[in-house]
């Protein structure tokens, strides 16, 4: 008997749901390792050499692994001392790498995403000017929370509006399994040249902060990112608020 082909949705459903990337297997692997005490704070893990043999990966997947660690505050990296574990579990505070686009598009591997709701609406005046769009144009708006492996205490809460110009987008969203953008990439065979991320202090709000489960007029950090494809056509504009003390952004400047 043949195989049977998949049908177009199915690959589509299978493409939103891959495995995460290499170097964050690994470095889930080496926090679960520190975390159980196999390597003890104080200690150092093994090299980049060891490191690449053992997980039979590139130097480089091996450095960006220990990147996700040293960001998320457990290792110390010292040029002729090697790697020293310095926690065994995250700080509270999550610690989110913005430099470059890449940066953006991965953050949400490294959380679970729980989708609250999702609604069709037409924009009133001050939505259309968020969006940039006319007064009365539908989008799907698509209300979720973000939360770190192993604790419960959101990091963010996230109002994302999709342009419905993309098929059948009410239904991806419905067997989302990981990352907004990672799935509009996958099903709808695109890519995202360009995002445009504004960052502000905000104090929570009533239902903020009791979503996100802090005391109300607590500091928050504020981000509202726009997604857009090669055509520049605006595909996702996300409204995220962090706790102030759950969620820290990190950028690293270079001069060329």
């Amino acid at each position: 008997m043949g195989t049977r082909q998949k049908t177009s949705d199915e690959r589509k459903r299978g493409a939103s749901s891959a495995p995460p990337p290499r170097y964050l297997q690994v470095a889930n692997d080496l926090i679960k390792r520190i975390a159980a005490g196999k390597y003890p704070v104080g200690s150092n893990i093994p090299t980049e050499t060891e490191l690449s043999q053992s997980y039979d990966i590139s130097r480089h997947t091996v450095r960006e692994a220990l990147r996700r660690l040293h960001d998320a505050g457990l290792i110390s990296r010292r040029r002729r001392s090697g790697t020293e574990v310095v926690a065994t579990k995250p700080p509270t505070s999550y610690k989110q790498p913005v430099n470059s686009i890449k940066d953006l598009l991965q953050y949400a591997e490294a959380t679970r995403l729980i989708v609250r709701s999702k609604t069709r609406i037409k924009c009133d005046a001050a939505l259309a000017e968020l969006l940039g769009c006319n007064p009365g144009r539908e989008w799907l708006r698509v209300d979720t929370i973000r939360v770190l492996p192993g604790d419960s205490r959101p990091v963010c809460l996230t109002t994302s509006y999709l342009n419905i110009d993309l098929p059948n987008i009410d239904r991806h969203i419905g067997n989302l399994a990981g990352p907004v953008s990672a799935m509009l990439e996958a099903a709808y065979n695109l890519r995202i040249v360009n995002i445009e991320q504004s960052i502000q202090a905000v104090r929570l709000k009533k239902r903020e902060a009791k979503l996100l489960r802090i005391e109300l007029g607590s500091p928050a950090l504020r981000a509202v990112r726009r997604y857009f494809d090669e055509r520049q056509r605006l595909l996702e504009l996300s409204d995220a608020i962090h706790p102030g003390d759950r969620f820290t952004y990190v950028t690293r400047l270079r001069r060329e």
